[in-house]
């Protein structure tokens, strides 16, 4: 095991703390809004006001009864390493102590607009302790356990299973509100907003600052992490040995273009053969990767639909889960073949640093391509010409999200050709050229 250094723990005992604090720095101005708080700390806060004991105490006791829960749960699957929440109970409720005192000379406001304004402020800050809290990967509290917990038992996704959780611990916490205090207390508007926001403004804020954040703390984000779980050997530059990748824009005939030179070459072809293999790799149905294989939603639009996966550091998204298996499936073939060609799936990314593959672009006009497509499909040009957007927007949001690299940028490629001036087969004729030379250079 590497030996890791005492100051690059101090980073992440200090990040980790950080979140600790901001999270329950959160969870005092939600209170202090007087419109609920977050589903995981509802309970904590009803108890708190039916007993009088602080916010901290009772989110220590809180979170221990989830533990509790996550044991009857699992019964003969809960390690004894779950009972370290026990601990990250303590502390967070230390926190939530220690943020109230801190905090203090903040007033509880009575007007409603400013009530939404300490909603407001308690939502990033929220999500931005979630985020340092995670990055380290020290001690999850029960927050994170419990939703884990129901995915292991029941099988499904984690995002899912943060939705029924969260469900389970606003109607207890309702329930234990109006038993008591015979009116709802802790549960109101604000959960839901909280419920529904502050993941999603974690994931904004992980775009900007995660990769910053995981390199100061050494670590590797899910994503990565699971696609490292298989090792392969590392790629070395062997003679011989020649992984042709092609990307291209819709209707450009890149996939005419990489089928002809495949056969030109005698060499396997993989483009769709590829979806049942990411079915295998994933746990995903083919029907859904065919879907959503090198597309998704609009930035926005995907990160409030896959919030939940963000706030846990364990589960992945089904396209994260996708492009994990697709990185391991292209990887794995460039292992096992000595020559091949594959068509997308971000394979001039995931083959960026292997000293064997060459990285080819097709592109064209886009009046040559809306033509290509419309005589293809019979349709007009202007449905093709649509179309085309479409599809090439998705397919640069799938690339740019998980590669953080524009798409189409040249400067990643080898070989950039515009087969609408050549067409394929003059295309394929300059790409064995290319090729050749490569050779020639790469093995000088």
């Amino acid at each position: 095991m590497k030996k890791i250094e005492p100051l690059l723990w101090a980073k992440r005992l200090l990040v980790y703390l950080l979140g600790l604090f901001f999270m329950a720095a959160g969870v005092v101005f939600s209170v202090k809004s007087g419109l609920g708080v977050s589903p995981v700390t509802g309970l904590a806060n009803v108890v708190s006001q039916i007993s009088g004991l602080t916010m901290g105490v009772c989110t220590t006791l809180t979170y221990c009864a989830y533990i509790v829960v996550e044991f009857l749960i699992l019964r003969r699957d809960f390690k004894p390493t779950m009972l370290l929440q026990i601990a990250a109970s303590f502390l967070f409720g230390f926190m939530v102590t220690l943020a109230t005192e801190v905090l203090a000379f903040v007033p509880a406001p009575e007007a409603y607009p400013l009530r939404l304004l300490y909603l407001a402020v308690s939502v990033p800050l929220v999500a931005f302790g979630v985020m340092l809290y995670l990055a380290p990967q020290i001690l999850p509290t029960p927050g994170d356990g419990l939703p884990l917990a129901i995915s292991k038992k029941t099988g499904k996704p984690v995002g899912t299973c943060k939705i029924i959780s969260d469900c389970c611990l606003v109607a207890v916490s309702a329930i234990v509100s109006l038993v008591f205090l015979h009116r709802l207390a802790g549960v109101r508007e604000g959960t839901v907003v909280s419920a529904l926001t502050v993941g999603f403004v974690m994931k904004r804020m992980m775009r900007l600052m995660q990769p910053r954040l995981l390199a100061f703390v050494g670590r590797e984000s899910k994503l990565e992490r699971a696609i490292k779980a298989e090792a392969l050997p590392p790629a070395e530059s062997r003679s011989g040995k020649l992984i042709i990748t092609i990307s291209r824009e819709f209707g450009s005939d890149g996939y005419e273009i990489g089928r002809l030179l495949a056969e030109k070459l005698g060499v396997p072809f993989y483009d769709r053969q590829l979806i049942a293999m990411e079915a295998a790799e994933s746990g995903l149905s083919e029907s859904f990767i065919e879907a959503h294989e090198q597309s998704m939603a609009r930035g926005a639009v995907y990160d409030f639909l896959t919030s939940g996966y963000a706030m846990h550091s364990e589960g992945l998204s089904p396209l994260e889960r996708l492009f994990a298996a697709q990185t391991k499936v292209v990887r794995r073939l460039a292992a096992e073949n000595d020559c091949c060609v594959i068509v997308g799936r971000c394979s001039d990314y995931i083959l960026y640093d292997d000293p064997n593959s060459f990285r080819i672009f097709v592109h064209a006009r886009p009046d040559y391509r809306a033509a290509n497509l419309a005589k293809r499909h019979g349709v007009s040009p202007e449905e093709a010409a649509a179309e085309m957007r479409r599809t090439d927007a998705a397919r640069a949001r799938y690339y740019e999200n998980f590669t953080g690299r524009e798409w189409g940028n040249t400067k990643y490629y080898n070989l950039a050709i515009d087969s609408g001036v050549f067409g394929p087969e003059a295309s394929i004729r300059l790409i064995e050229d290319a090729v050749e030379l490569w050779k020639t250079m790469h093995n000088s």
